[in-house]
């Protein structure tokens, strides 16, 4: 089996149909279709199902699909290794993130590491709750993930890397607030949220709850990206991390920090050991104040 083979699977696992995965990859339907059939014949089993209108994982395909990651993974880490002799950094970065970190500080790190490193091309997963994120690195959809902590999986190498503060984000108008704003003063406010919300849902009742407040979720909102506008347009409160909320400023909305304060940390996780030479030196950069970067080509040995 070659990394051509396993590249070509995976779209297919990903994709459904033998033609999405074609036009993918940019090739042929049939050169792709001649190399999984020996795909299948190396492995000894059926691998799909062909269908007239796509293509379905056999009992065995599912089990080889984080598999065939991993073995892709360590094909692009030996081509990285050996690439990296030549004193470029080069290859493939898959992380996973959740969307508010993939704002800050997801956004500034790649675009740091993206600037020391053009070779190397950077893919982002989004996982819609902090959950997901330890499923994504064990199953090798992604090599690294940006999540908040703690993360309840064990096996994972983590690094903290910041703390998120929590700001409440109020509508325009209205009477003036303190800041910062006691918590108990949020006493029955009518709220937004995001369906599910995750852990930092949890974190803001189990804070608030702790000093005995309650709050009223008025909306529910399946994108984050609904939140702002909603407050701005009166329908309630929300609760955002520092630079999402100084966004919510800027376009009319009240921010207050809380007392007491309401934090999260954030950091890095992996799987133990296998970092490729692009995955540590993302780490490595992460480890690193804004406005100290270098361009030297980091190993990530002590971390990897």
């Amino acid at each position: 089996m070659n990394a051509q083979q396993l590249a070509y699977f995976l779209a297919v696992a990903e994709h459904g149909s033998l033609g999405h995965a074609a036009t993918a990859m940019n090739v042929a339907q049939p050169s792709l279709s001649q190399a999984l059939g020996a795909l299948e014949r190396e492995m000894g089993t059926p691998l799909l199902h062909r269908l007239n209108r796509g293509a379905v994982l056999t009992p065995a395909g599912r089990v080889f699909v984080p598999h065939a990651r991993r073995l892709l993974r360590e094909l692009r880490r030996a081509r990285d290794v050996v690439d990296q002799c030549g004193g470029v950094l080069a290859g493939v970065l898959d992380l996973v993130t959740t969307p508010l970190l993939a704002v800050d500080p997801g956004a500034g790190l790649l675009g740091r590491f993206r600037t020391l490193h053009p070779d190397v091309r950077v893919r982002v997963h989004m996982a819609d709750e902090d959950a997901e994120v330890p499923g994504m690195l064990t199953g090798a959809r992604a090599e690294v993930a940006l999540t908040y902590l703690p993360l309840n999986e064990p096996g994972l190498a983590v690094e903290e890397l910041g703390v998120h503060e929590l700001l409440a984000v109020l509508p325009p108008g209205g009477p003036d607030l303190p800041d910062p704003l006691p918590v108990r003063e949020l006493a029955d406010r009518e709220t937004v949220s995001v369906t599910g919300g995750g852990r930092q849902r949890q974190l803001v009742v189990e804070h608030l709850a702790a000093h005995g407040v309650r709050l009223r979720v008025v909306a529910e909102v399946a994108h984050r990206e609904m939140v702002v506008p909603l407050v701005l347009a009166g329908a309630g409160m929300s609760f955002l991390p520092g630079k999402m909320a100084e966004w919510a400023a800027g376009q009319g909305a009240r921010t207050r920090r809380l007392d007491p304060p309401l934090r999260q940390p954030y950091g890095l996780a992996h799987l133990p050991g296998q970092l490729t030479p692009v995955g540590a030196a993302l780490a490595n950069l992460a480890r690193r104040p804004a406005g100290r970067d270098d361009a030297g080509t980091e190993t990530g040995e002590e971390w990897a």
